[in-house]
């Protein structure tokens, strides 16, 4: 081809046809900026499909990761509301003076276990974090991400409070003196607390917590970080679907 057109211009020059000759030198530039527009438009084109197939991937990411989160979500929701329940049950008996000892005890051993909350976010951090963010075009949910980034940290921050708070009770020597933690395989086995050998020594511990103002300031303690808590885990559940939504619908 350039050959072709190198003739083309000899010829030209040799016949004097100066004006053909500029003419065609025009022509030519003009194909030339021609070929490099197209060139750069197929660039951009297979860039632009690059970044889609990256955007796509994340969405998806995102997708998977919020579905994941939302059913921890709705197990730590009916968990840490049974909780919450136990515990004004326990202040209740402790009031009252009464203790029906499968009831004390069943409530007592259920606010034990404290999973904490651990969402999916290798997406979110992998693009939060990165110039990758630019990819995410809807601001609205780039937006939705971000504050729910913010709204995780603020529940783990409030799970690492109750959390501790738990840990200080629970192995302070004033409780393991009065616990048998054999109760804990009792309450996961649904079994009566009266039926077992050791009922005597559950019947004194029940009376001690009875008289405990430690034990009792822990079940308030808990039941006030829960009722904080629990709105915030019920919150992220709702910005999950929100954000789900968002992606279904770009």
């Amino acid at each position: 081809m350039i050959k072709f057109f190198r003739r083309i211009r000899q010829k030209l020059l040799s016949e004097n046809k100066f004006s053909k000759y500029l003419l065609y030198a025009i022509g030519e530039i003009v194909l030339v900026v021609i070929g490099i527009l197209i060139a750069l438009q197929i660039n951009n084109q297979n860039e632009l499909r690059k970044e889609q197939l990256i955007t796509d991937k994340y969405l998806q990411g995102f997708v998977e990761d919020l579905t994941a989160d939302k059913a921890l979500l709705d197990t730590l929701i009916y968990v840490r509301n049974k909780q919450r329940v136990c515990a004004k049950a326990l202040i209740e008996s402790v009031e009252r003076k009464e203790i029906q000892l499968d009831s004390f005890y069943n409530n007592y051993y259920y606010i034990f276990p404290f999973w904490k909350f651990s969402p999916s976010t290798n997406t979110m951090e992998e693009v939060l974090n990165s110039s990758q963010l630019r990819l995410i075009t809807d601001e609205t949910i780039k937006t939705k991400l971000l504050e729910l980034r913010s709204l995780y940290s603020r529940i783990k921050v409030a799970e690492d409070h109750v959390y501790e708070h738990r840990a200080v009770y629970l192995y302070n020597h004033r409780t393991l003196d009065h616990i048998e933690f054999n109760g804990l395989y009792i309450n996961a086995e649904n079994k009566s607390f009266l039926e077992s050998k050791d009922v005597e020594q559950y019947k004194k511990d029940a009376e001690y917590f009875l008289n405990d103002r430690y034990f009792k300031n822990f079940m308030n303690l808990l039941t006030l970080n829960l009722d904080y808590l629990i709105p915030l885990l019920e919150e992220a559940i709702k910005e999950c679907n929100l954000i789900l939504e968002l992606i279904e619908n770009d």
